[in-house]
């Protein structure tokens, strides 16, 4: 029958696996619990490492607060109202458009002209956290800049007391002169400065260092696109969130008031500039035109003067009026051709065309010109002259500039035949006239081309006044629904992220450790774990002795008869009585891998529980050379034991002492022999062994760690019950390969292991061993 409280493992032949096991039982929770227990110190420094780096992170990072404004947008011409029409109205459709006018540098490049950041001033401020002094700096600049490669770099000034400082620039190779005076313009080749103090003076004399950069445009430029945001709110309302983000929050909200206010009045021209392009063109006709009417108006004035008459001859009324329609003609034939030839040269100049008196079919591809050459500079405030989209733009534009121009010249030829056509009818009637005062012909003339530039002149005015109405009622209903405004709380670092960043790191970090820790734990905790991994079956635990601190192997059931670890050795006990069922007079060696496993500590108080129980009992000390039996009894080490009897110097009779228990002998391990080995093997052991058993009821072997030396497998060989201490939280996995070879190779049928030192809290084994068992 199966021993009662004897573990079988289960890879022995006894135990058959069951595919239904939970996996839970399979994961070793107590050795889990152990590496827990001995690395918490390590988790918590981990976490507190983690948060403490958090901290450091937040402490020297400098916080940057986000001011932000949110817009409506709605572009609208009031000109409509007027039942006017703008002919060229250049409305940016859409948010997408309006977004990306925000975003340029030609928009940037306005605001940086507008708001004056051409000079900054800064304090170093704590560690690498410099301050920038916006509004508040102790001293203004005054300068002319006369080395341009000096902008964006940095000079230091250094404040000495109330009027002097020295100034200088790593750039021109340390310090500036001497002392400076504050209020003494400083003249260079490189530039001249005037540094002038300001209300803050007093306030911040005593922090001593301060710089200033002069900032090129292009860095400023630069510094909006990388620290202004612009995002949609709502497509359908038309409103847009512009967000600017600086380490100054009084900074950052200016400069996006400034953004605000600028992007009105940038909107505002932008609809208007072409409408600008047709008044100035308009003007230019208008004071042309002006300056021939009054040559005209001259000349009727001298002829009036010098001939005192206007009427011509009733005779020539009839032919007058047929050069008057055919000069009508031809004026217009020839007007049709200016403005065919200004078209031309507007085209030669990349400008916008105006069309007043070209047939409709030949306005709309020079419409559509027009329309395609205001995209293009509308573009071009976004996009570079080398993008893919300009130049889609400009093919398109060529395109239609040559379709536009082949129906000109078309048009053109015919205009010149036609008046080819004119001036020969024109010929004829002045041949047929040649009588006719030159005087009269030529104020007629004269008369004639007055009346029609008079009448261009008002068409002129009458076009200006639409666009000037048109330009007028271009307005933006531009809404400020949330004006920019900054929160004290910096949008990064955000605090309460970062701890929980680092806090979270930690957690991660120490579950690394601990599953590293679990993984690389090598040692047996517990029973189950044992059970695994163990070819033989388990007798007993021994629990670990708290009451105190033993150096060394000692007796203590007789001292705790009660205690846990004599209830464990009586239940041990019994079980080697059911697996060792030979009778009396049992012969049982304890050993175990290396030193400080215990072994020399069950065997003593494994013999006083048998002793209590009735039976005759003797512990032998065989591990020559380090002995440990006569320790535990509390006796002194004598020189006759072991190595003198299988020697035959002494009798055993002489060598067994008594213990405080009447039933429990001990015989030493003696003087140290140079060869214990061969001792074991002579026949003088096996004779020794048999005199005791017919004195002793049960014999306790306290042989040599097998580990370490092949005396103990000698000594298990003659032992009927064969029994190998582990240590819990000493013995290693590896250990156990020793109880596996000898069960494989030396056939210990009945090998039977102990656990000792079972910890159920914190604690260390009280009776340490040590490490080194060989090093005396």
């Amino acid at each position: 029958m199966n021993p009662r409280n004897v573990h079988i493992p289960q890879d022995s032949p006894h135990h058959r696996f069951d595919d239904s096991d939970d996996i839970l039982n399979d994961f070793d929770f107590e050795k889990l619990r152990q590496v827990f227990v001995s690395g918490w110190p390590w988790v918590l420094g981990i976490i507190l490492a983690t948060i403490s780096s958090a901290f450091l992170y937040i402490r020297y990072t400098k916080p940057i607060y986000s001011a932000h404004s949110i817009l409506k947008l709605d572009i609208k011409n009031e000109a409509n109202l007027l039942g006017l029409q703008n002919p060229l109205e250049q409305d940016i459709k859409g948010l997408a458009g309006e977004i990306e006018i925000l975003r340029s540098r030609l928009f940037f490049s306005k605001v940086v002209d507008a708001v004056g950041m051409d000079i900054s001033y800064y304090h170093p401020g704590r560690s690498h956290l410099v301050d920038e002094r916006y509004g508040n700096s102790p001293f203004k600049v005054e300068y002319v800049l006369k080395n341009p490669n000096l902008l964006d770099n940095r000079f230091d000034v250094e404040i000495l007391n109330d009027s002097e400082f020295y100034l200088s620039c790593l750039a021109l190779g340390g310090k500036v002169g001497d002392k400076q005076q504050f209020g003494s313009t400083i003249v260079t080749n490189d530039f001249t400065f005037t540094l002038e103090k300001t209300s803050h003076f007093e306030d911040q004399k005593s922090l001593v260092d301060f710089y200033f950069i002069l900032n090129s445009k292009a860095s400023l430029i630069n510094y909006l696109e990388s620290h202004v945001t612009v995002e949609p709110v709502n497509f359908n309302a038309n409103t847009i969130k512009i967000s600017l983000s600086d380490f100054n929050q009084i900074k950052a909200r200016n400069l996006l008031e400034a953004i605000d206010t600028i992007y009105l009045a940038f909107t505002k021209n932008a609809k208007n500039q072409a409408v600008e392009q047709k008044i100035d063109f308009l003007e230019t006709q208008m004071a042309k035109t002006t300056k021939e009417l009054v040559e005209y108006e001259e000349y009727f004035e001298k002829f009036t003067i010098q001939n005192r008459t206007t009427d011509l001859s009733g005779d020539l009324t009839k032919t007058i009026a047929l050069l008057n329609e055919l000069d009508s003609q031809r004026y217009n034939m020839r007007d049709h051709l200016s403005e065919i030839d200004m078209i031309g040269e507007n085209f030669n100049n990349g400008k916008p065309v105006s069309v007043f008196k070209i047939p409709t079919r030949i306005a709309e591809l020079i419409n559509n010109y027009n329309k395609l050459v205001s995209d293009r500079n509308l573009k071009l405030n976004s996009y570079n002259e080398n993008t893919q989209v300009i130049k889609q733009l400009d093919q398109q534009i060529e395109i239609a500039k040559n379709s536009a121009t082949s129906r000109l010249i078309a048009y053109k030829n015919n205009l010149i035949q036609d008046l080819e056509e004119l001036n020969k009818k024109r010929t004829i009637l002045e041949d047929n006239f040649v009588e006719l005062p030159s005087m009269g012909t030529s104020y007629n003339k004269n008369r004639r081309l007055y009346t029609l530039q008079e009448e261009f002149y008002f068409s002129l005015i009458q076009s200006k006044i639409e666009l000037e109405i048109a330009r007028a009622g271009t307005v933006t209903n531009f809404v400020i629904l949330s004006p920019a405004s900054v929160s004290n709380i910096p949008i990064h670092p955000r605090k309460i992220l970062i701890y929980g960043i680092g806090l979270v790191a930690g957690l991660m970090i120490s579950v690394l450790f601990m599953a590293i820790q679990f993984l690389l734990h090598d040692k047996i905790t517990s029973q189950k774990e044992l059970e695994k991994i163990m070819h033989a079956p388990i007798l007993g635990l021994i629990p670990h002795y708290k009451q105190e601190k033993l150096s060394n192997s000692k007796l203590i059931v007789t001292n705790n008869p009660k205690s846990s670890i004599s209830e464990s050795l009586r239940s041990i006990r019994t079980n080697m009585e059911f697996i060792a069922a030979t009778g009396k007079n049992q012969l049982i060696s304890v050993t175990s891998t290396v030193s400080g496993e215990g072994k020399t500590f069950i065997a003593v108080n494994l013999g006083a529980v048998f002793a209590y129980a009735g039976q005759k009992v003797v512990v032998v000390d065989l591990d020559m050379r380090k002995p440990k039996v006569h320790i535990a009894f509390e006796s002194e080490r004598v020189q006759k034991g072991m190595s003198t009897i299988l020697i035959g110097k002494e009798k055993i009779e002489d060598c067994i002492q008594e213990s405080e228990l009447d039933n429990l002998h001990f015989i030493s391990a003696g003087p140290m022999p140079p060869n214990p080995s061969e001792l074991l093997l002579s026949p003088k052991f096996d004779e020794f062994l048999e005199v005791l058993r017919k004195k002793y009821d049960v014999v306790f072997l306290d042989s040599p760690p097998v580990g370490l030396v092949t005396d103990g497998i000698l000594v298990m060989k003659k032992a009927d019950l064969p029994v190998y201490v582990v240590r819990a939280d000493y013995s290693k996995r590896s250990y156990l390969k020793s109880v596996h070879s000898l069960i494989s190779n030396n056939k210990f049928e009945h090998l039977s292991v102990v656990l000792n030192g079972v910890k159920t809290g914190k604690g260390s084994y009280g009776y340490g061993y040590g490490y080194g068992y060989y090093e005396d």
